[in-house]
């Protein structure tokens, strides 16, 4: 009986260790126009979002710049501070076979006027930082991973609000710690400890 229990044991860690499918890693940015007021966000059109600048990871195998992104249609309510939207996919984008989606669980929202963060002086720039989970599937199917996004809308004086400005986004996904060879191996010198105590019990 005892020998059958470590023979199972010895099993389950080594299915645990090789049963994962892959996390997606690394970033991309995208460029494009929206309009925002002091309470809501709104994207164009998807042509008008793109995929632009570096691109690395999981992402580089699949996209290039330049292609579209879908943004979430339709006005996106918020408030300075902090945001817990209902479950939204912000955006996705298609490439290569591979579709990745990025869902929002929650954001940050700042509006700034006064010259700092990158904001010129006289103009509002929205920033919005936040994390939620990237998915992929397509080509591969990847596991939903954990990932943080951050996104820059600015308005030029003289425009009216809720008109078309440019904005600037950028992603990236970091996989959940995978545990180590050492670590499993630890973990199973303790199981076979606790198993070898047993058996000395049984015995006397």
């Amino acid at each position: 009986m005892l020998k059958r229990l470590v023979v199972l044991i010895a099993l389950a860690v080594s299915t645990a260790a090789v049963a994962r499918a892959d996390s997606i890693s690394g970033f991309f940015s995208a460029t494009g126009t929206d309009s925002f007021t002091s309470s809501t966000l709104t994207f164009a059109p998807p042509q008008n979002s793109v995929v632009a600048g570096a691109i690395g990871g999981t992402f580089a195998t699949y996209l290039t710049d330049g292609n579209p992104i879908t943004f979430a249609a339709g006005a996106i309510p918020y408030v300075q501070g902090n945001n817990i939207p209902p479950p939204i996919q912000l955006f996705s984008t298609t490439e290569a076979g591979e579709t990745f989606g990025f869902t929002v669980s929650s954001f940050n929202a700042d509006l700034v006027n006064n010259g700092t963060q990158g904001c010129l002086t006289g103009n509002t720039c929205l920033t919005i930082t936040g994390i939620g989970t990237f998915t992929g599937t397509g080509v591969v199917t990847y596991t939903p991973t954990p990932a943080q996004f951050q996104f820059t809308s600015q308005y030029v004086v003289g425009q009216p609000l809720a008109t078309l400005t440019s904005f600037s986004a950028s992603a990236s996904a970091t996989p959940p710690s995978i545990p180590e060879p050492a670590s499993l191996a630890l973990f199973g010198t303790g199981l076979v400890g606790l198993v070898g105590i047993a058996r000395r019990k049984l015995s006397a």
